[in-house]
């Protein structure tokens, strides 16, 4: 039963820690390719910024979740 749990752990924390991975990683690309040519404001910050909501929505979603339906109770 610990096991399982460990297991779910682990998995939810790759979930988040590959999440914002790929948030920085496609951040850092998007600004150092239209960084320069787009306005600043709602060209870099608003899609980035959107990125990042995402982020934190799937972060909170994936830690929040219950194991109540991963692990029945044993009668």
């Amino acid at each position: 039963m610990i096991d399982c749990r460990v297991k779910i752990m682990e998995l939810k924390t790759a979930i988040v820690v590959s999440c914002w991975f790929t948030v920085a990683i496609v951040s850092s690309v998007y600004m150092l390719v239209f960084g320069r040519e787009i306005d600043v404001m709602f060209g870099v910050l608003l899609p980035i910024g959107f990125l990042i909501l995402i982020a934190l929505i799937v972060t909170f979603m994936v830690l929040s979740s219950t194991e109540s339906n991963q692990n029945p109770k044993n009668n």
